[in-house]
């Protein structure tokens, strides 16, 4: 066979599989809120997502072309390995995308490795890899049968091909460029739901030529999510006065909890002890994922300034203040702290760190960060008041013991994210996750009932909340987990705190009120630290055992954007500025605006600690 010839072959091999890519890539746009129905967004989609899925097989193409100098049997299963490879990663990235609305990259390949956003069980990647067995046998059936000489390889296409696939370039950036010039959302928010999609922009020659709409463009670029490394923070030396007799402090965190399943049935031990106290209903989260939900709950601020904290390993004045006042931390964790890094940020000034727990399941983990606080708490001084943080992982990968009771019934086996689309019964996946939450329960009894049986349990504060949601399709639209909306599923988490001044007959604030993370700084600052300036020195929370503040909004943030939320809908934004605007099961409001009042100031919350 000529040199010719295989490259023909292989020229119809990736014109191939640059049609199905196209196909699987339609799968990413059955997640659009809706799609477009003007002319302009109709041919962004389809130019856009004909050139983008020719040039990712083009550039499969161009890897494997070497392969074309290799002996048959090599080349063709070289060829077939490389385009499977691609091929999948494509197809599990729509399923990635179906779940969490963000593409595969670093950062979640990181996340997900670390078991940060999901644990995959053995079926899962057993499905994966007999999937991708399949694919590699079609794709190399497929070069074979065309190096045999396939009667499609005698049709004159592949000029005609290239020509549409250069048309279609065109189309896709010109009308980008048009659309960012004029912040044309219905095109640039479209782009997002492609791989790799970075159409082109020419702000500089559109301005000169002033074809750029300058009103559109500065209301979207006040609404980016700017990122600073320069911090002001506190804004102010904190002020302090003594404090007496220092009070034992917890906090009993809960990954992926859901605020619904905070109760006599599903935690029945951990809602007794909070009766005791006052239980927050409407409790929002700083994020709908770890990092920013316990970035807010330590620092009293929004999750937008967690790049800024990182990069200059700033710890939180709450931490600075409890080691002032000499308190032993316990920090007990089962997720290691290194992925979030909150072992640079949150315990960045913390000795002797626990980095994580022992254990090859979510539930082991959570066992043995119990069975550690236990003989830490045995072994302390008592001398000196304690600080202990417990953050429990179960429900984050919906695990217990196997021979954990009750469960509740029916329920799933183990969980299959292959399986999960918006036809799937909730029913057997949330009663799995039920289980879960209340194994946590009994783990965090055993920490509850340690204080009562010791006597201090008078003398220390409770703080029990969750990071943040976990939803189970609530909304009906494909949304499975967390950190891919702002929805009350994956924000709103219970919230309780019992103990010495906590007096529910005497408390200002309605356990309705819209609360948030960013209230427990101030609170403990205020209550129990000894700590006098004003609480926006430090914070953009309120005193949640002080005088009651009606809130209009709470802000919300993910890794790249922010979200201010009210009662009636969400205002989501992503980092360049564009935003959605929705209601609260996540569907757009097109016939409303937002409160750009509620904006504004939203704007100065995730400013103010940042040097202009």
């Amino acid at each position: 066979m000529s040199f010719k010839q295989k490259l023909h072959a292989h020229g119809w091999f990736i014109l191939i599989n640059a049609l199905v890519l196209m196909l699987i890539a339609s799968r990413y746009f059955a997640f659009l809120p809706e799609f477009p129905t003007d002319p302009l967004g109709i041919t962004f989609i389809l130019a856009g997502t004909w050139g983008q899925m020719t040039l990712l097989a083009a550039l499969i193409g161009l890897v494997t072309i070497p392969t074309l100098f290799l002996p048959k049997p090599f080349r063709n299963g070289t060829q077939a390995l490389i385009a499977s490879l691609g091929v999948a990663t494509l197809f599990i990235d729509t399923i990635v995308f179906a779940q969490y609305r963000f593409h595969i990259n670093a950062v979640v390949l990181e996340l997900v490795m670390s078991g940060q956003i999901v644990s995959f069980p053995l079926i899962t990647w057993l499905m994966v890899i007999g999937g991708v067995a399949l694919l590699l046998a079609a794709q190399w059936w497929t070069i074979r049968w065309l190096e045999n000489g396939a009667p499609v390889r005698a049709l004159k296409l592949g000029r005609k091909f290239a020509l549409l696939t250069f048309a279609a370039l065109l189309a896709t950036n010109a009308i980008h460029i048009w659309a960012a010039a004029h912040a044309y959302q219905p095109v640039t928010t479209v782009k997002r739901y492609l791989p790799l999609f970075y159409p082109a922009t020419a702000d500089k020659f559109m301005r000169k030529q002033g074809w750029v709409d300058e009103e559109a463009l500065e209301r979207q670029k006040a609404l980016a999510f700017k990122r600073k490394n320069d911090l002001n923070y506190p804004l102010a030396p904190l002020q302090t006065q003594p404090v007496e007799k220092p009070l034992n402090i917890m906090l009993l965190v809960v990954d992926s909890w859901r605020a619904d399943t905070f109760n006599a049935d599903n935690t029945p031990n951990m809602w007794k002890y909070a009766q005791s106290g006052v239980v927050f209903n409407n409790h929002i989260a700083t994020g709908n994922a770890t990092r920013t939900g316990i970035f807010g709950l330590f620092y009293g601020i929004p999750g937008t300034y967690w790049h800024g904290f990182l990069a200059n390993q700033q710890s939180p004045v709450l931490i600075d203040r409890l080691q002032a006042l000499d308190y032993q931390l316990g920090i007990f964790t089962a997720a290691q702290l290194r992925k979030p890094e909150f072992n640079q940020t949150v315990f960045t000034k913390v000795e002797n760190l626990r980095i994580g727990s022992e254990g090859g399941r979510p539930s082991e983990l959570d066992a043995d960060l119990t069975q550690d606080w236990l003989a830490w708490y045995d072994q302390r001084d008592k001398s000196k008041p304690t600080f202990s943080f417990l953050f429990y992982d179960a429900p984050h990968g919906y695990d217990f013991p196997a021979d954990f009771e009750p469960k509740y019934e029916p329920m799933l086996k183990e969980v299959n994210y292959l399986k999960l689309n918006n036809d799937t019964d909730p029913t057997p996946f949330f009663n799995r996750y039920k289980t879960s939450v209340r194994y946590v329960d009994s783990m965090a009894t055993k920490v509850l009932d340690k204080l009562k049986e010791s006597g201090d349990l008078e003398n220390t504060l409770v703080i029990i909340t969750g990071d943040h949601g976990q939803e189970m399709n609530d909304n009906k639209l494909n949304f499975w987990g967390h950190n891919s909306n702002f929805t009350d599923a994956q924000v709103n988490v219970p919230f309780a705190i019992f103990g010495p001044g906590v007096d529910a007959a005497k408390m200002q604030w309605s356990s309705e009120a819209l609360t948030s993370h960013q209230d427990v700084v101030p609170t403990l600052m205020k209550h129990y630290l000894g700590v006098t300036n004003d609480v926006k020195d430090y914070s953009v929370g309120e005193d949640l055992l002080g005088d009651a503040v009606k809130r209009d909004w709470i802000i919300s943030s993910n890794y790249s954007g922010y979200a201010i939320i009210t009662e009636d809908n969400i205002l989501e934004v992503n980092g360049g500025g564009q935003y959605q605007f929705m209601d609260k099961s996540n569907r757009q409001l097109k016939e409303q605006q937002p409160n750009f009042t509620y904006l504004q100031q939203a704007l100065e919350q995730i400013s103010r600690f940042s040097r202009n």
